[in-house]
């Protein structure tokens, strides 16, 4: 979703001030009961052409009451003769116009995001407004074309008073230091108010039996996701129709019992509908989705020969041919499998593709760390973890050492995603005690971003994975639920998160041993829930509401 946004709730209005001086004093960002900077700066009409805006980057959909935003603020015009640029940005309330949270600084009134090109200043109407604007220092350079950008840290609302609006004006000055020939660029910004998790049963009735896995994934392709559900000696199929889970496993083809451990969602054989493979204590199943909700399990003529004790599975094209191949985690030899794309599988040879090692595994990512295009593979051990680079010849490398990750310990659960925003993919591992997150060094190593500095405390055992974009301000968020406690790590975008359980609206009821988490839009209203699972039968759907 994009990062600029528009709705009911918070608006925010930009002007543009003079971009030389000082910024301009309170009041001119064109938001209610104000004037725009086109006051002072004579000469174009206000927003005087298409080629020219101000833009307000990071806006989640609603906020958290109480928690962090670092937002970016840009000008911008293709004008070589636009030569300095400068801002103003207030933030209030959709109903009555009063200020909205709180812009926090340092040194006295330096903005905490950018403190040498940014400040805050407070009057305007009423004489409590807060205001941003750039400094003289960031104007000082005249070589920049076509626009500048600021970070703008905002403390959202303690609670949730609705609606927010940021009114934002912007400069696209020609530099002259005279306040005729200067272009004023006005907009605002609306988001919601707070958001927060209304806890439901997506079930109707009771699941009281032990859960041990479970996947996600949409298999009649109506937009709802529907759940596979692993117990103790069971398995069960629910099609979501239309937010409430029902029962189809009898119509499936689906076996009622076995002894399943996990179970992972893709479309192997590319007729664009979801199959299921199930990874069992004995032969596993591939479940072809023959359309009509029916399945069929083709794991022996597929070529899928997996009777070892297997833990996880995931999917991936990791020869770029266009169709899913699987890597199978196990308890010794982990097994890939080349999708031939004629509906059969090929075993490679673990020593031939470099997959030799054995280890007690437990969860298996595929994510491209290296940027060659190729997937690589991370692998989640009882012991040494295992980090394959793609060589793009059919086979692998382990550097999980030269790399820098870690070769101790029990690591449980395994994600790829860019939490720094620098287009290269940093890796979150859930290890029995501290997690780690590693940050991507772009050279083909990684470094462990400290948790106490970023804020990604949460020691624990028994742990589960779920990362998703929850309040869709452009940036991942990382849930995590361990042995009797739960983390939702929201991502600030300034190198650290922000844990949000038990703020207003998020209150999570830990688990005492967590199998699985996932993030979907249970409901289809375009907001991502929150489903839980414990071995103790014990789940929860926490579906995302948004106030205001």
């Amino acid at each position: 979703m994009s990062a600029l946004r528009w709705s009911v709730g918070i608006l925010v209005f930009v002007t543009v001030v003079i971009a030389f001086s000082d910024g301009p004093d309170p009041g001119f960002t064109g938001a209610p009961g104000e004037q725009t900077c086109r006051a002072c700066h004579t000469g174009f009409p206000l927003n005087p052409d298409a080629r020219g805006k101000v833009q307000l980057e990071g806006l989640p959909i609603g906020y958290v009451p109480g928690e962090r935003y670092v937002l970016k603020v840009s000008v911008t015009h293709p004008d070589a003769d636009r030569r300095r640029w400068g801002f103003q940005l207030t933030a209030l309330t959709h109903s009555g116009n009063a200020p909205a949270g709180e812009f926090p600084v340092i040194g006295g009134n330096r903005g905490l995001a950018d403190p040498i090109r940014t400040q805050r200043k407070i009057g305007g109407p009423g004489g409590r407004r807060q205001y941003m604007s750039h400094t003289a220092e960031s104007t000082e350079d005249l070589s920049k074309r076509g626009g500048d950008r600021w970070p703008i840290a905002w403390d959202a609302p303690a609670t949730d008073v609705g609606g927010v609006t940021f009114y934002a004006a912007g400069n696209a000055a020609n530099g002259d230091r005279n306040s005729t020939g200067d272009k004023i660029f006005t907009a605002a910004f609306a988001i919601a108010g707070a958001l927060g998790f209304s806890l439901e049963d997506a079930f109707g009735a009771p699941q009281a039996s032990p859960i041990t896995a479970f996947a996600w994934g949409d298999f009649d392709g109506d937009g709802f996701p529907d759940l596979f559900l692993i117990g103790e000696g069971r398995y069960a199929l629910f099609r979501n129709a239309g937010g409430k889970l029902v029962d189809v496993t009898d119509a499936s083809g689906i076996p009622r019992f076995g002894a399943g451990r996990a179970a992972a969602w893709g479309d192997f054989d590319g007729d664009g509908r979801l199959d299921l493979y199930v990874v069992n204590e004995g032969q596993d199943f591939l479940l072809r989705n023959e359309g009509g909700g029916r399945f069929r399990d083709v794991a022996t003529s597929a070529g899928i020969v997996e009777d070892a004790s297997g833990r996880a599975a995931a999917w991936g094209d990791f020869d770029g041919d266009g169709h899913l191949d699987l890597y199978v985690v196990n308890e010794g030899q982990d097994a890939l499998y080349r999708n031939r794309g004629n509906g059969t599988f090929v075993t490679l040879d673990p020593r031939a593709a470099g997959l030799a090692e054995e280890a007690k595994g437990r969860a298996a990512a595929w994510g491209d760390f290296d940027g060659d295009g190729r997937l690589d593979l991370y692998v989640a051990n009882e012991g040494p973890d295992f980090l394959y680079r793609n060589l793009g010849d059919g086979r692998f490398r382990n550097v999980a050492s030269s790399a820098g990750i870690l070769q101790e310990g029990i690591s449980v659960a395994v994600a790829w995603f860019d939490f720094d925003g620098d287009a290269r993919s940093d890796i979150f591992v859930v290890r029995e005690g501290q997690d780690v997150l590693y940050r991507n060094r772009g050279d083909g190593t990684f470094e462990i971003v400290d948790p106490g500095v970023a804020g990604y405390v949460d020691e624990g055992n028994d742990g589960v994975l779920a990362v998703a974009d929850f309040d869709e301000d452009g940036r991942t968020d990382i849930f995590v639920a361990k042995a009797g406690r739960v983390f939702l790590f929201r991502n600030r975008g300034d190198g650290t998160f922000g844990s949000v359980v038990g703020r207003p609206g998020f209150a999570i009821v830990p688990l005492s041993s967590p199998r699985g988490a996932a993030w979907i839009d249970f409901d289809r209203d375009g907001r991502r829930d929150l489903f839980l699972a414990g071995e103790d039968g014990a789940h929860a759907l926490y579906r995302m509401r948004v106030g205001g």
